[in-house]
């Protein structure tokens, strides 16, 4: 299988006179835009143009760069090592797995993680005795899955930068209904096996859900940046293969059960988009991806929001739940759009605190 490698480089830039300056890539040849900082746009009410909104209806993602300067990435790092560092690892031993091998399987600390914040072992952070093998903070896999309405600096750096792009998608009554801080550790970091993300969040009777996935260290081949394969949200040959849903038998347990055939996606035809600190990847829920293991000397950090459109049903069997129900669910709404410069002050400001 051919693999494309789609790079960050300084030295292949295309110029769109047309256009506001349009960051995104192409599965073709991957054009690349003017680069230019997000923060300078403040004044434009839209954050994307339309070939970018083309671009995405057309290849499933958009390849955002410098969608946050580099300074609010790396503040949005720091405040996640200093809950590593106030983590008790002692409090879990709950490993993340992107796809269990059960055919059912029941992990209360996760199922119930949907408005907490809670961490979730690399799967090969610990030796054959369960004894962990590296430092606490060097053996998460992630954190998950309420930190953007929890942590007031991942708050702010979600309601500060995300309202207005998520109206740009498209979404009528946009909802970040979960957020996830993926480590992937030097050495150990996980795989995370080929998938789409509606498989695990659900909207009826349209897929709505979008990941909105910021890099927070550089990425390439060697440290376990995203593939994908361009175009395959709409390919009918695929569709959504899988789900991810809590049991009818027991509410309390999951299953993964396919819906098209045996379940399985094709890699053929992907892509490694090596994005850069402060870029910010849009992937539709049915958008095939994975990333590989991390077995470089070097992070791999990422904090990725999952969005989904309110004006469609949650069901009850996904598993991710509120303890109050979807009411508790948070919102974007225009005010929060209109108040998006004072809201991403504290997260560009922490590095001062």
């Amino acid at each position: 299988m051919k693999r494309n490698i789609v790079k960050h480089g300084c030295n292949s830039r295309l110029f769109l006179p047309s256009l506001q300056p349009a960051p995104f890539a192409s599965h073709v040849q991957h054009p690349r835009a003017q680069r230019l900082s997000f923060a300078s746009q403040a004044a434009a009410h839209s954050v994307l143009n339309e070939q970018q909104k083309e671009f995405l209806t057309e290849n499933g993602y958009l390849w955002l760069k410098q969608f946050v300067p580099n300074t609010v990435a790396r503040n949005v790092k720091k405040r996640v090592l200093e809950l590593l560092t106030e983590f008790d690892p002692q409090s879990t031993k709950s490993i993340f797995r992107t796809h269990r091998t059960e055919v059912q399987h029941k992990d209360l600390y996760f199922l119930e993680s949907g408005d907490k914040i809670r961490y979730f072992w690399e799967e090969h952070a610990f030796d054959a005795d369960g004894n962990l093998t590296r430092h606490a903070h060097l053996a998460i896999n992630k954190i998950g899955h309420a930190l953007h309405t929890l942590d007031p600096v991942i708050h702010s750096y979600v309601y500060g930068y995300l309202p207005q792009l998520t109206f740009d998608i498209g979404m009528k009554q946009p909802i970040p209904v979960q957020s996830m801080y993926i480590c992937k550790q030097p050495g150990i970091g996980g795989e995370v096996g080929v998938h789409q993300d509606s498989t695990f969040l659900l909207t009826e009777p349209v897929k709505s859900v979008h990941g909105l996935w910021l890099c927070i260290d550089d990425t390439d081949t060697s440290n376990g940046c995203i593939w994908l394969v361009p175009g395959s949200h709409k390919d009918a040959a695929i569709g959504l293969r899988n789900r991810f849903r809590r049991t009818q038998q027991d509410y309390e347990q999951t299953e993964l059960v396919p819906l098209i055939e045996d379940g399985a996606l094709s890699k053929e035809g992907g892509i490694a988009v090596e994005a850069k600190c402060g870029d910010l990847l849009v992937l539709h829920g049915e958008l095939v991806h994975w990333s590989d293991a991390n077995l470089s000397d070097q992070s791999r950090h990422a904090l990725m929001i999952h969005c989904v459109d309110g004006q469609y049903s949650w069901p009850k069997d996904n598993w991710l739940q509120y303890e109050k129900g979807t009411e508790a669910f948070p919102r974007f709404t225009l005010d929060d759009v209109n108040l998006q410069q004072q809201t991403r002050q504290k997260v560009v400001q922490y590095d001062t605190n």
